[in-house]
């Protein structure tokens, strides 16, 4: 079938995005061979107007359509020299994603050197069609697998006894920014010198994202209100299903189950909403043990790497 490739011309093209990929997650039977809704989302609001990690979206996202304008793939980066691959599967052959790399590889790239540049592509564990995409245009596999965690809400949700001195509840109001945002930096920042902290502006954006609620933006504070560990989970009602954005536990009040407490929370609230699915993405061991004992389900998708 002839598709064509255009990139992303307005506010329009990235809600029909949007409609895309909670298609082809219900093709692909709930799991994520494409990105869910969520991380779309989470990397707008966030990584590109937080975190101002690649050019504008229009500028670095490009569309395939058939004649009769359904959209067939999706690519962008998160950050610059990668590249995140959509594709509906209806549509998936060797030829689009051969001719989606090679673009890639055009526009997407970066500098690796003086005179080389280099492109980072993401396959799942259980992909050979991409491994062997990959391998033939001269990728090789680097990094350690990233794991892919996922739940079914049909059940209870076990209780998890709550250290003393904490309370388990939602996100505050505005004046709790402050307060929400410095437990970010010290959870994802806990080497870095105070001194490079940027403040807690940045929350406005996330709580402007579609899919932010702030009964799941859940957090776990002292008896004094400090926060101390965070679990923001974004629910799509069209797809019955969330995803785990941002999780994180400040440093000095690490275990003390409080991750497992604020996600078990999270997930009981889902199931209360209807959602029958919980997904998180593991990148570093901590995270995936904290996601092993709340969420329990795996599957691993590995970053492949060209240099040219």
């Amino acid at each position: 079938m002839r598709l064509t490739r255009r990139p992303l011309q307005n506010e329009g093209d990235y809600w029909r995005i949007r409609g895309f990929l909670r298609d082809v997650f219900l093709l692909n039977g709930c799991q994520e061979r494409s990105w869910h809704v969520a991380r779309l989302d989470y990397w707008r609001w966030h990584f590109v107007k937080n975190c101002q990690t690649c050019d504008p979206i229009p500028e670095v996202t490009s569309i395939w359509e058939s004649v009769d304008g359904q959209i067939a793939a999706v690519m962008h980066p998160v950050v610059a020299g990668e590249a995140f691959l959509h594709v509906h599967p209806g549509f998936r052959t060797a030829e689009l994603e051969i001719e989606m790399l090679a673009y890639a590889e055009d526009f997407l790239s970066s500098p690796a050197n003086d005179s080389q540049r280099k492109l980072y592509v993401l396959a799942d564990e259980d992909d050979g069609l991409r491994q062997q995409i990959l391998a033939s245009r001269g990728y090789s596999r680097c990094g350690r697998p990233i794991h892919r965690w996922w739940r079914d809400l049909t059940g209870p949700i076990p209780d998890v006894p709550i250290a003393v001195g904490y309370t388990i509840r939602s996100m505050g109001d505005v004046d709790e920014f402050p307060a929400r945002s410095w437990a970010s930096w010290k959870a994802f920042h806990p080497d870095e010198p105070d001194g490079e902290y940027e403040g807690w502006g940045w929350y406005f954006n996330i709580q402007s994202a579609p899919l932010y609620r702030r009964d799941l933006d859940i957090v776990a504070a002292t008896d004094g209100g400090e926060i101390a560990a965070f679990c923001t989970l974004w629910y799509d009602d069209a797809t019955r299903s969330a995803v785990c954005v941002l999780m994180g536990t400040v440093p000095a009040h690490q275990r003390r189950g409080l991750g497992k407490a604020t996600m078990s929370e999270g997930l009981r609230r889902l199931r209360e909403m209807g959602s029958t699915r919980a997904l998180a993405n593991g990148y570093d061991p901590p995270a995936d043990a904290l996601y092993r004992s709340v969420l329990g389900n795996k599957s691993a998708m590995q970053s492949w790497v060209k240099v040219f």
